[in-house]
């Protein structure tokens, strides 16, 4: 890692320690990028983002509606700055550098639904995300009964439609539940854009960045037990055997109960034996 790295990876701690109602969203994510597509101005980002809100205030009024400032905040984004889905190139790690979005105006349904975010709470609007299976979505606050889908151009869905674009995406393996419609906190969010970045790293083969994607997931959600197993496996193809062992480990104390005790068990004994070897 070098210094502009290490420096990333120093404001990205700093942000995730923050208590989950203070977690600036914005500015974390594009700490992300910074360290892995670097170097960026973080400043200047955020300030684009504060003059794209003043472009939209700009346009609401107090008399307006919750569904017009809705629809407002849509139109703006969608159709007159024309961000859009990925859909060409949908695993592109650029897709989630929030950086990366701002600039190419495209993204996954996660990183257009930050902007959502980012942008609403700048103006007086409550929009969150949803973390729905295989497609993540948004949601106004004051309009609980629609669903956004950012990806395909901000349109508005219901709990049926959402239903029906479940059992399309997954081919019925996932069966609906209302609390897969329930709003999530920004720390989840974030951790969910992460676990996307180390899936692709992963699929690409590359070892290190999918690692400081594990690294960061456990900045922002410590007990998370299973990514200390992920991490573990991880540090195991890298032969980092030592760290392997310890996450494996440690994995193994905070779910003594998981189905894949056994394995992971067994992984974590040839982790311990490769370290004493290479001693």
């Amino acid at each position: 890692m070098d210094a502009r790295q290490h420096h990333a990876r120093q404001q990205f701690t700093r942000l995730a320690a923050s208590p989950d109602h203070a977690l600036d969203l914005g500015e974390t994510a594009l700490w992300i990028g910074a360290e892995e597509d670097g170097p960026v101005d973080v400043e200047d980002y955020l300030t684009r983002l504060d003059d794209l809100a003043a472009t939209l205030r700009s346009r609401l009024s107090p008399d307006h509606t919750a569904r017009e400032r809705l629809d407002q905040l849509l139109a703006y984004v969608f159709r007159e700055l024309g961000f859009h889905g990925n859909e060409s190139d949908y695993y592109d790690p650029r897709n989630s550098y929030f950086h990366q979005v701002l600039d190419r105006r495209c993204g996954l349904p996660i990183s257009l639904a930050l902007l959502l975010i980012e942008l609403a709470r700048r103006v007086g609007l409550r929009v969150a995300g949803v973390g729905f299976p295989a497609h993540f979505l948004a949601v106004d606050l004051d309009l609980p009964q629609l669903y956004i889908d950012p990806f395909h151009g901000g349109r508005l869905l219901t709990e049926y439609e959402c239903r029906v674009m479940l059992r399309q995406k997954t081919q019925g393996r996932i069966e609906f539940d209302r609390n897969q419609l329930r709003p999530v906190g920004g720390r989840q969010l974030l951790v969910r854009m992460l676990n996307n970045l180390k899936s692709v790293h992963l699929s690409r083969g590359d070892l290190e960045r999918a690692l400081a994607a594990s690294d960061r997931i456990l900045l922002l959600s410590p007990g998370a037990a299973e990514e200390y197993r992920d991490r573990g496996l991880c540090q195991l193809q890298r032969r980092a055997y030592r760290a392997a062992a310890l996450d494996l480990d440690h994995y193994l104390s905070l779910a003594p109960m998981a189905d894949d005790r056994q394995l992971i068990a067994a992984r974590a004994a040839e982790a311990r034996n490769k370290a004493r070897l290479a001693n």
